[in-house]
């Protein structure tokens, strides 16, 4: 009977089913309805005395996973790099405040705008790219759109308010674009704090109070030293937070040094081959002359491109393989771990109850063949030491739910020991000491399957004694720059008399003759899908300088503008032979600058170096540059980018909208 229905409304079924998978295609999966939870009740904090739950957030949680795998919007300046890196939940608060505070405002997306950006091309192509491999759908991505373009509309009314003027604009064009040559000599702690004498009990107790509770400062850090005792030291002795890991590394090149291809390897890189023709396409060699018709498209035979190939092949096969063998390992090493709490962690098991990995690296070996390497570090590791460990450290995974690759070095720092008031890390994986993280894959496709076997919790250290060789270290370095500051200021006063090169042999330092600079330079900063070098106006350095001081720039150019006010305009002849004032071949006069040439110290207390500048040359801007209506667009764009990193950053910073609008946090 049923046979006999499907062969008499065959068509008309399948015309019904059709309409439903096109609609089920169009609209796709709402990634909303994933996102529910137990956890949808549990309070953040109040809003204006009402509770705001966790609940609340799921559209802003989801719109910002969208944004961040559309990173074409930040070529646009539509990303929101105001948003909070502190933790998801802080970033979706943020946005939700955000969000609510621009509709109550009366801003709203303009569906025209966000037909103008998805017909970007490499935009469309991110969109079409995340709704092919995610969850999300159509209306999912044109929400977050929405709500994006919403902020961004109160974004707008805010930064025009602080729109410079024109004559403020010739002003900044003046100073930035004012061209300045210094000569330079250096000075450096490190360079003589051995000669300087042991320092005294008292110096080191009052230098290790004052250090005791702050975190060693690394001159790579986007932030200064903390301002302790009007100075910003880069002394710190408190122990950050450590860990000891052990891994299991599957070793790429290992296995494929051991393979021979196989004829299906062989056929299998024959129908790449095939499939992918344009992959190895033959570049005519360029020519000045036009050919009289178009020439044949000519590629590379299989045989040229042979090894290449089934090289990838075999690669594929060893990836597979690692899979199958990183699947198993965990399987076994996961099961001891069955019992999970309230908040989603599993339950702590002694460490006798831990599967060694010495001994599942060698059930691996005899099941699959090839024995992974055992690595352990029984020493404690900080996030920088992790980072800069051989191989694994340069190894990231790509988890699901993860918004970006993370290496070994944040991951391992995030284990649950470490971060006790986290809740629920949700898709970040259950990182806990024991139990196996994310596996890694380096560059070379080695893999790892690893785990924090100890932490240690930052913490101040409890006595002098535990940390007496650093302090001693940092006690000289500190009488070393505090000698060169006084010899800075001295050298300073003789190279204005007699010149910096003459009066730096005294302390026999080498002085240094850069090129000219401005406060602003142009800097690649990416390319674009056509191939073309994008440039960006990025605050100027001293050349030679690998440290980008603020403060060095701002010496730099006081000093020109100090010589520039002093200055002094001269007629000179082109050609002396020539009678003043008579008019003759090259007898013209012209207009000549004559600068004096001051000179400064400048103390760079984070890096305890001494600078000692003398001004070379400097050339202000021409009159006519001041009125170039070009140059004020450019400066002014910059300038506007400036305000959206500083005044804006700040203004929709988390701190700021949560005060704003009344939300209290409950932790």
């Amino acid at each position: 009977m049923a046979t006999k229905l499907m062969r008499k409304y065959s068509k008309p079924m399948m015309a019904v089913l059709g309409v439903l998978l096109m609609v089920t295609f169009l609209v796709g999966y709402s990634y909303q309805s994933g996102m529910g939870g137990s956890g949808d009740a549990f309070v953040l904090g109040k809003l204006n005395g009402q509770p705001l739950t966790k609940g609340a957030l799921t559209q802003a949680r989801i719109d910002i996973r969208i944004l961040r795998n559309l990173p074409a919007l930040g070529e646009m300046g539509l990303y929101p790099m105001w948003l909070s890196r502190h933790s998801d939940t802080r970033a979706a608060i943020q946005f939700y405040l955000l969000l609510r505070e621009a509709r109550e405002s009366g801003f709203f997306p303009d569906i025209g705008d966000i037909n103008l950006l998805v017909k970007q091309k490499t935009l469309r192509k991110q969109i079409g790219e995340l709704l092919a491999n995610s969850n999300f759908a159509q209306p999912n991505v044109v929400q977050a759109l929405e709500d994006l373009t919403t902020i961004d509309q109160l974004q707008v009314f805010i930064g025009g308010a602080c729109r410079p003027s024109s004559p403020q604009l010739a002003h900044f064009i003046s100073e930035l674009g004012t061209s300045v040559q210094v000569r330079y000599a250096r000075m450096r702690a490190s360079d003589t704090a051995g000669s300087m004498p042991a320092p005294g009990a008292a110096q080191l107790q009052s230098l290790f109070a004052a250090y005791r509770a702050t975190l060693p400062w690394s001159q790579g850090s986007p932030t200064p030293p903390p301002l302790i005792n009007g100075h910003r030291y880069p002394f710190g002795y408190r122990y950050p937070d450590r860990v000891k890991i052990e891994f299991l590394k599957f070793d790429r090149a290992t296995v494929l040094a051991t393979l021979k291809p196989t004829i299906s390897d062989i056929q299998a890189a024959y129908a790449y081959y095939q499939a992918h023709r344009d992959d190895f396409e033959i570049t005519p060699p360029a020519t000045t002359t036009a050919p009289a018709k178009a020439a044949k498209t000519q590629y590379k035979t299989f045989d040229q491109v042979r090894q290449k190939l089934i090289r990838q092949q075999l690669i594929k096969r060893v990836d597979l393989l690692f899979r199958r063998m990183l699947n198993r390992a965990r399987n076994i090493s996961d099961k001891p771990w069955s019992t999970v709490d309230v908040n989603g962690y599993h339950k702590a098991i002694p460490e006798s109850q831990w599967v060694p990995y010495d001994k599942l690296a060698a059930d691996l070996g005899k099941q699959y063949g090839y024995t992974p390497e055992v690595g352990r570090w029984n020493h404690w590791l900080d996030a920088g030491a992790l980072g800069s460990l051989r191989g694994i450290g340069d190894a990231t995974t790509d988890q699901a739910g993860l918004s970006q690759p993370l290496g070994l070095s944040v991951l391992a720092m995030k284990v649950h020991a470490l971060n006790p008031n986290s809740k629920n890390i949700g898709l970040l994986l259950h990182l806990q000491v024991g139990y196996n993280g994310p596996v890694l894959t380096d560059t070379h496709g080695n893999m790892y399957l690893y785990r924090v076997i100890a932490v240690d919790k930052a913490h101040n250290p409890a006595t002098l004694a535990m940390v007496r060789s650093a302090v001693v270290r940092d006690a000289q370095l500190l009488a070393a720059y505090r000698a060169d500051k006084q010899d800075g200021v001295k050298l300073a006063a003789a190279a204005g008399q007699i010149g910096l090169p003459a009066a730096a042999k005294k302390y026999h330092l080498a002085v240094l003759s850069p090129a000219s600079f401005k406060a602003l330079e142009n800097q690649l900063v990416g390319i674009t899908p056509d191939g073309q070098p994008q440039y960006a106006l990025v605050p100027g350095h001293l050349p030679g300088v690998q440290v980008r001081s603020a403060k060095l720039m701002d010496a730099a150019f006081l000093l020109a503008r100090q010589a520039l006010s002093k200055s002094k305009v001269t007629d000179v002849s082109i050609n002396p032979a020539a009678p003043k004032g008579k008019s003759g071949t090259g007898g013209q006069s012209v207009a000549k600058l004559v600068l004096t040439h001051p000179c400064t110290s400048v103390n760079l207390d984070s890096e305890l170096e001494v600078f000692v500048l003398q001004l070379a040359d400097a050339k202000p801007v021409p009159v006519n540059i001041l009125h170039d209506s070009t140059s004020l667009t450019g400066i002014g764009r910059y300038l506007m980018g400036h305000l959206n990193e500083s005044l804006l950053q700040q203004w929709f910073s988390y701190k700021a909208v949560t005060r704003r609008v009344g939300f209290v946090a409950n932790n």
